[in-house]
């Protein structure tokens, strides 16, 4: 059996709720795969990003993306 069958069987097994973790989980693999721009191309752009904005764009980073949601895994 290859490893597609072997994925495929076990996840066959699994529960519709389990069915949807790996189906996520594959995704977010397939997402970590893109590329994002060279930090030179964004050179460019340094330094026209005033205070009051970082400290807003800060604000939101930490108050919406720093929390784990333990109900998914």
């Amino acid at each position: 059996m290859d490893i597609r069958q072997e994925i495929a069987s076990r996840v066959d097994k699994l529960p519709p709720e389990g069915q949807e973790q790996v189906l996520r989980f594959v995704t977010s693999l397939d997402i970590a795969n893109v590329k994002g721009e060279n930090g030179a191309a964004l050179r460019q752009f340094a330094g026209t990003l005033d205070a009051a904005s970082a400290r807003q764009m800060i604000q939101s980073i930490e108050d919406e993306c720093e929390r784990v949601d333990a109900s998914t895994w």
